[in-house]
């Protein structure tokens, strides 16, 4: 039981981290038609409510050298009082990547390459495509123009709160919500945007730079399209919320992103 429950994990944290769901703005149609590989393990049914989504109690934060990184420019969202601090250090580390991709490439994506045999990684996770997707990573990053920081947004952190809270009691995953709801009209619950919107939902991570560096490379996903949201040149805000619980993945985090979002009053 013990060892089917270890591989269970690693496959959980290495082959499906994620599901992203990136989308312009137009039709119910022109948002769903082309991103059916996100969608095919979207969950149906209905869900309790949850309290709100909480760091966890061991969580620590990653190291970052301020002499390398402007964090009066990059952490954006640390003064939100409706975010914790996972969340507020994923906007961090998805700022630190936008700011300067070559460097967050070097500094905290190629030093996986040393963690692979074959397709596995650090000794238990296997995943799709090995050390390949890390270094197809590294290599877009490195040509990558750098891009202005995400604003924080309270509209959008409740709309993947709504997500997160209530399908992390469940053992779905996906964009679908347990009421049947979909990320653009969870959105729409709390503002609106007039561009750009998408959604990532990654499980099993449990720090903020693994959330982003995992979504980044993207393992197994053919569209890239988590990494097409954190660097999407039209978004312009961005909402997160951590789920410290999750009953197939153990954890969960949803990053909605919008582009002129404007929070209802």
């Amino acid at each position: 039981m013990k060892k089917k429950l270890l591989l269970r994990l690693a496959f959980v944290l290495a082959v499906l981290p994620a599901i992203a769901m990136p989308a312009s703005a137009g039709s119910f149609s022109e948002k769903f038609g082309s991103f059916k590989e996100s969608l095919k393990n979207a969950p149906k049914g209905e869900g309790k409510s949850a309290k709100s989504a909480k760091t966890p109690s061991r969580y620590k934060r990653e190291p970052v050298d301020e002499t390398l990184w402007d964090l009066s420019a990059l952490d954006t969202a640390r003064d939100a009082d409706y975010m914790d601090e996972i969340e507020k250090d994923v906007v961090l580390e998805m700022n630190m990547a936008r700011s300067n991709p070559r460097q967050y490439a070097e500094l905290y994506i190629e030093p996986r390459l040393k963690k692979f045999k074959g397709n596995v990684y650090g000794g238990m996770m296997q995943t799709n495509e090995g050390a390949a997707a890390v270094n197809e990573c590294i290599r877009f990053m490195g040509s990558h123009k750098s891009l202005p920081a995400l604003s924080p947004s309270d509209g959008l952190t409740h709309a993947a709160k709504d997500h997160a809270d209530s399908q992390s009691l469940t053992d779905q995953t996906g964009h679908t919500g347990t009421d049947g709801s979909d990320p653009f009209s969870r959105m729409r619950r709390y503002g609106s945007y007039s561009g750009a919107a998408g959604e990532n939902v990654s499980y099993g991570s449990k720090t903020a730079r693994e959330i982003v560096v995992t979504l980044l490379i993207d393992d197994g996903v053919k569209s890239r399209g988590h990494r097409k949201n954190i660097m999407g040149k039209d978004y312009t805000h961005a909402g997160v919320a951590f789920a410290p619980a999750h009953k197939a993945y153990g954890c969960e985090c949803v990053l909605d992103f919008a582009s002129g979002y404007k929070e209802k009053e």
